[in-house]
């Protein structure tokens, strides 16, 4: 088995470096040179966008900080102005999903970023009034990072108690209103039955997922090279090439236009919104793209860093097959164009009347990704990344 080792120069030049490629087994459509070097800049990549959501995530803790010290109306919209920031960021980082990398082997996404989940699990609703773990003091005395991290999908996968969702919906409450987020108020952590219980479990929720960040970012650390990425590269360059793929191809399909998307088109419902909270699934999409196109193209200017340049996997593609790496290319930009002409917000896009502009929008978007999706099928083939070689 060919194994890829990874050695740091970042005294010169700040991003990932394999060691020199191994020969190219007899057959393999691609070099293992242009493979190494797209497996670099990926790993760079994700350094860097996994940093950048570290550090907005740290800033929106520093908000929540700012809120307990001194509650009031503008610190609450500044809290969650912040969420919405880091958010965006995050949502860069998803291309890295369902790649057997280090998010999927520590088995922190549903930790993170777990979707749908039960309000009525957290806090109270509209059906309920004393319902969630904040009105529940009995059974949980206390509320902890420990605690929440216990709970989490403890009766079920809805049972979401930590992550993105969570917080979002301690920071907005139901969202149910046609022309907009939830309207919790401020004084739901202040002055309202179990206020300070809500501010506890907002204030532990938020240091849980800085920190699961923060792990998952080491994992991809230029400094821990050395098998800090688990096993991750310690696989034949087909092999990752293969996940890597998977990766793009189940983020555009699965995820965006499937379960993002055309669930919520059928059944009309706000429920089914993926940040539905605070109406911000617009930034979740976008941000989705962002990440695709750094992957796949292998340019991207960090917030906190410096401008990364190198292969992606249409260069990958290229070699083998430059028509087809066109066509990616081209599918990719067109899903992009599509994507972003979805009106925000997303509900109302997707309660509006079929046949509307605003509903058409995502149904032309839902189309155009999985157009990429059956592009990136085909480079695949070309690629002959099933076959089994040296």
């Amino acid at each position: 088995m060919v194994l890829l080792l990874l050695v740091v120069g970042l005294s010169h030049t700040s991003r990932a470096d394999f060691e020199g490629a191994p020969p190219t087994p007899e057959g393999q459509p691609f070099s293992n040179e242009i493979a190494f070097e797209f497996l670099s800049n990926y790993a760079t990549l994700a350094w860097y966008l996994y940093s950048d959501s570290v550090k907005e995530a740290v800033r929106f803790n520093m908000a929540v900080y700012r809120f307990r010290k001194d509650p009031s109306d503008e610190t609450f919209q500044a809290m969650k102005k912040s969420w919405i920031a880091a958010r965006k960021v995050y949502g860069r980082t998803e291309v890295y999903r369902f790649s057997d990398g280090p998010i999927d082997q520590m088995e922190l996404e549903i930790l993170i970023n777990a979707w749908p989940i039960d309000e009525s699990f957290i806090d109270y609703t509209v059906d309920d009034p004393n319902s969630g773990i904040v009105n529940n003091p009995a059974d949980y005395p206390e509320i902890t990072s420990r605690l929440l991290r216990l709970l989490n999908e403890k009766d079920g996968e809805t049972n979401i108690s930590t992550g993105w969702h969570a917080i979002e919906f301690l920071l907005w409450g139901q969202d149910l209103y046609a022309d907009g987020p939830g309207r919790r108020v401020w004084t739901d952590f202040t002055t309202a039955p179990n206020a300070e219980r809500r501010m506890a479990y907002l204030v532990a929720c938020t240091e849980l997922l800085r920190s699961y960040l923060v792990a998952v970012a080491d994992q991809w650390s230029m400094s821990n090279y050395d098998n800090h990425t688990g096993d991750f590269f310690l696989k034949r360059p087909t092999t990752l090439i293969k996940l890597v793929m998977r990766g793009i191809s189940s983020l555009a399909g699965r995820e965006l236009a499937a379960e993002r998307m055309s669930v919520a088109l059928r059944s009309k419902s706000q429920e089914d919104e993926h940040s539905c909270f605070s109406d911000s699934t617009h930034f979740d999409f976008n941000a989705n793209i962002e990440g695709l196109e750094a992957v796949l193209f292998g340019s991207w200017k960090p917030l906190y860093g410096p401008q990364v340049e190198g292969r992606g996997m249409y260069d990958v593609i290229a070699e083998v097959n430059q028509k087809a790496a066109d066509t990616v290319k081209e599918k990719f930009y067109a899903a992009k164009e599509k994507v972003a002409g979805i009106e925000a917000p997303f509900d109302q896009a997707i309660i509006a009347e079929d046949g509307t502009p605003k509903n058409s929008a995502v149904k032309k978007a839902v189309n155009a990704l999985w157009s990429l999706v059956y592009a990136l099928a085909d480079a695949e083939e070309l690629l002959e990344l099933d076959v089994k070689r040296g």
